[in-house]
């Protein structure tokens, strides 16, 4: 006669080896998020603020000052 295991055993197995797969696409996915807020907040931890514009001077993104507006 076959030795089976029980059912339930097989269940056991299957559910723990899911979790583990979950758990590491999980870890995959907040790897991922971490390398593209490092990407996000580089030019802000590099660079100096925009100094205060003097009396009566408009403040200037660096999106205008770079040419990516226009004034209308």
């Amino acid at each position: 006669m076959l030795d089976l295991p029980e059912p339930g055993h097989f269940l056991e197995l299957l559910l723990a080896t899911l979790h583990g797969e979950v758990l590491s696409l999980i870890q995959a996915v907040l790897q991922i998020l971490d390398c593209d807020f490092q990407v996000l907040l580089h030019p802000l931890q590099h660079h100096p603020p925009h100094p205060e514009p003097g009396p009566g001077l408009i403040p200037a993104s660096s999106w205008c000052s770079g040419g990516w507006c226009s004034v209308y």
